[in-house]
């Protein structure tokens, strides 16, 4: 079910929530998504009580990001179903939601409305997999390097999360539309790095928040330690996996064009975000990555 105008996201009060990504994965994370009102438009008429629907957005290409139980539909002029929240699921998905462009493979109708998996088991399946299998998956290729899995970030009481961080959160959710295992990793920063894997590549990302004058300083003392984490990586760190790794460089806002181009030259991938919550990669950065990290 894609979100639009024809649905209503709510709290146990009553009281609305935004349908912006940004405002559901806070309302989900922090548990007080409930439910969601739906008007009964296309596959949706043959919903009966019982049913699970999953929910979709296209904003910043976040993807599936909660589900529930419908309830008995309304018999009204304008009938609706409510949608009782799984919180414990929806919780996973608005923290690591499964990426827009994964489902859509499966299902690519959901951008012109609601769509019944009853005969699309594949999708199921992805949906499924998706919450039972992915954290362990991530386990599995992250444990050898040392580095916490993300969904054990997920704490509706945690005041700091990476997953709602303006940051973080989206460049996870990009490495995740890459089939990544993210993960974050203590390197005695001042916050932790991201850490993603995928079979042999590794990124190491260092979010950088100061701007302006001193962000040159701090990111050049920075990438030391990035370049460091690359070598013992690769000559000592699970030497039998033959691992590949590869520096990412994120600020807050869009650094001067001598450090660009520094770190470019030492083959760090720079980037920066923008105002609608999404991760902006240099030109040279994005030429790099589908040549070496994209998707294949």
């Amino acid at each position: 079910m894609p979100v639009s105008r024809h649905l209503r996201f709510a709290q146990a009060s009553g009281r609305t929530v935004e349908t912006a990504f940004a405002k559901l994965q806070d309302a989900a994370i922090g548990g007080r998504l409930d439910k969601v009102v739906c008007e009964l438009r296309g596959p949706l008429v043959d919903v009966v009580a019982g049913d699970r629907l999953w929910f979709y957005t296209d904003d910043v290409g976040a993807g599936v990001c909660a589900c529930g139980r419908a309830r008995k539909p309304t018999k009204t002029k304008k009938p609706t179903v409510t949608v009782a929240i799984d919180k414990a699921r929806t919780r996973v998905l608005a923290a690591d939601p499964l990426p827009a462009v994964t489902i859509r493979r499966w299902v690519p109708e959901l951008r012109q409305g609601a769509v019944s998996l009853d005969l699309r088991p594949r999708a199921l399946t992805v949906l499924e997999s998706w919450q039972v299998e992915r954290n362990e998956r991530d386990v599995e290729l992250l444990g050898p390097l040392g580095v916490t899995p993300w969904r054990a970030s997920i704490k509706a009481t945690a005041t700091r999360q990476p997953a709602r961080d303006d940051v973080v959160g989206p460049i996870a959710r990009l490495l995740r539309s890459q089939d990544f295992a993210v993960g974050t990793l203590d390197a005695g920063a001042a916050e932790p790095w991201l850490v993603a894997r995928r079979v042999r590549d590794v990124v190491a990302i260092h979010v950088e928040r100061v701007r302006g004058a001193r962000a040159r300083s701090v990111a050049l003392g920075a990438l030391g330690a990035l370049r460091e984490f690359r070598w013992r990586l690769e000559r000592e760190a699970a030497r039998e996996l033959r691992l590949r790794g590869s520096l990412w460089m994120a600020f807050v806002a869009k650094p001067h064009e001598d450090v660009v181009a520094f770190l470019e030259d030492e083959e760090v991938l720079v980037s920066w975000q923008l105002r609608n919550g999404t991760v902006e990669l240099t030109d040279r950065s994005k030429q790099r990555w589908y040549q070496y990290l994209g998707v294949r």
